[in-house]
């Protein structure tokens, strides 16, 4: 999709050059014409530091959000283990981890919000171990993976700060000596490039509020204020924070859009239904302080999305490590449960996770990508791709529709993907209408979307033809290119 090819373009500039494409060195947000407020950096450093290795393709480009998902894995194993002070109990919940669809779907895309997860486990990894043994520099340490979570995505800018008060609430609970300065200090001394930033560029928050669009920035700002004050009433967010923890959307169909979900499978797996609802139990009966900040961290993962004021995909991933964690403590109070219809519900219910995974798999490889295809933006990189290969050895101009949308991203993206950056100064995006084919020399080539008009003129125009078709899993026409002749 558009957003990942520009993560690994502003990834592929700052591994080559040390610099993004706005030309200014290692910044600690990237802005850019279409998102000023900047891009998060982790992600990108991350990729970069895969680019260094690699060279640009679609896999290089995911591999680093690839691995961050097998972290989390590793980490889920960690804390569970750290928690349940049981090998097997981290194991169990490391395998829930792997199969939870969400995660699994977001860990193959370059996306940004994916990476706050491995920060919010680590500070949990932490925590866990501070309330085993509370010394102040363990806390300390806790507090520093939320002050450099914040990097990884905008809104662990409100969540953050919340993990940061259950955090406080705990070494609170501990009594831990110095635990005030350990807490603060963590926090905020990685928050200080963050700061830099923000001083030199004062802008940004402006910026932020303007792309989120939360109120008016214009001349009536305060009138603005208002008006979101009045239409988002309690109701509107109770059912906002509904929409999030209905069993529909966390068990059956999940997010509605094909880029997060296939529409067949919930948020979690169906077996979460059973596990979550008697993990919430058991943490809030018995969990102790780490199962408190737990179930804590599960009810306030919308509160971004609530903020913002729309239950959104990339707002709500913070949901998936105590999502994970409250149903492994669902599946460890009925394996101990005394009467034996409780574990052996335990096992069956634990044994349908990998086959639902495989039934969302199978659905993920085949139906899926059909039916998604539109949502990442079509098959444009078969056209794109054969442009590239038909002008080899050629300084004549490409033509690309100003109808596609993202098409400068995705050309970029593709001629350095194939080794042949010297292209991106011959595409001209042009409007089909304003197109003169008669003044375009010859052999020169086209590229457009088949069936929303923009193929049209060139299809009857007789000073076209056309050499190439792009095709959609589904087997329907999407992209074709024209040559000049």
């Amino acid at each position: 999709m558009h957003d990942e090819s520009q993560f690994a373009l502003q990834a592929q500039a700052i591994a080559a050059t040390g610099r993004d494409l706005s030309g200014r060195r290692l910044p600690v947000y990237f802005t850019e014409p279409e998102f000023p407020a900047g891009r998060d950096p982790v992600i990108i450093y991350a990729t970069a530091a895969v680019l260094t290795l690699l060279p640009l393709s679609e896999s290089s480009a995911r591999l680093a959000t690839a691995l961050v998902g097998a972290l989390n894995v590793v980490l889920m194993f960690l804390v569970a283990r750290r928690i349940f002070k049981s090998d097997l109990l981290g194991v169990m919940a490391a395998i829930l981890m792997a199969l939870t669809p969400a995660h699994f779907i977001r860990s193959r895309l370059v996306l940004s919000p994916q990476y706050s997860i491995p920060f919010i486990l680590a500070w949990l990894l932490w925590l866990a171990r501070f309330v085993d043994r509370p010394e102040a520099r363990t806390l300390a340490v806790a507090a520093a993976w939320l002050g450099l979570g914040v990097y990884t995505y905008l809104a662990c800018m409100v969540m953050m700060p919340v993990y940061l008060l259950l955090t406080a609430w705990t070494a609170f609970r501990d009594r831990a000596p110095g635990w005030r300065a350990a807490v603060l200090a963590g926090f905020l001394i990685p928050l200080v490039p963050m700061a830099i930033w923000y001083a030199t560029h004062p802008e940004r928050y402006g910026q932020i509020i303007e792309s989120y669009k939360l109120y008016s920035t214009g001349p009536d700002a305060a009138a603005g204020a208002v008006r979101v004050a009045a239409d988002d009433t309690l109701r509107s967010r109770v059912n906002l924070l509904w929409s999030f923890f209905s069993p529909d959307f966390l068990f059956l169909s999940g997010d509605s859009s094909l880029i997060n979900s296939t529409r067949q499978i919930g948020f979690f797996p169906i077996a979460f239904a059973v596990l979550i609802p008697v993990g919430v139990y058991k943490l809030a009966r018995d969990g102790g302080d780490m199962g408190k900040v737990i179930l804590a961290g599960f009810v306030t993962a919308p509160l971004a999305s609530v903020v913002s004021g729309a239950i959104e995909m990339n707002r709500i991933m913070f949901a998936i490590p105590f999502g994970v964690l409250t149903a492994a403590f669902g599946a460890s109070a009925m394996l101990g449960a005394r009467q034996r219809w409780w574990r052996w519900a335990a096992v069956a219910v634990l044994l349908s996770v990998p086959l639902q995974f495989a039934g969302f798999y199978g659905d993920y490889m085949g139906r899926y990508r059909a039916e998604s295809s539109f949502w990442f933006g079509g098959n444009l990189r078969d056209a794109l791709r054969e442009v590239i290969r038909l002008e080899e050895g050629q300084s004549r101009p490409v033509f690309i529709s100003g109808t596609i949308p993202f098409a400068s991203r995705y050309w970029r993206f593709y001629t350095l993907a194939e080794h042949r950056g010297e292209l991106n100064g011959q595409a001209m995006f042009y409007e089909p209408a304003l197109l003169d084919a008669a003044t375009v020399p010859l052999g020169s080539h086209l590229v457009c979307a088949v069936g929303n008009g923009g193929c049209e003129p060139q299809a009857s125009s007789g000073l076209w033809t056309r050499v190439a078709t792009a095709v959609e899993p589904n087997g329907t026409e999407s992209f074709a290119v024209f040559e000049r002749r």
